[in-house]
């Protein structure tokens, strides 16, 4: 069940940076483990960076975001 809700939470968030009208966001990876969502990748801005984590902190569900997003 806990397995379950997840990968919901997980997919929530892969959809919402699917949406970003920012093309470097879409781009961003994500992957769950435990009680933690890891992002990696890479953009071009700080801003960027940004905006993909506060777009994760919408769908986390009080999962702790760990930004591993490289700024170029």
């Amino acid at each position: 069940m806990i397995d379950s809700a997840f990968r919901d939470v997980t997919c929530r968030i892969k959809h919402l940076l699917s949406e970003s009208p920012i093309a470097e966001i879409r781009r961003v990876r994500v992957e769950q483990e435990g009680d933690r969502v890891l992002l990696q990748g890479r953009v071009r801005t700080f801003y960027a960076k940004q905006m993909a984590q506060e777009t994760v902190r919408r769908a986390s569900q009080g999962l702790h975001i760990v930004n591993s997003v490289d700024v170029d």
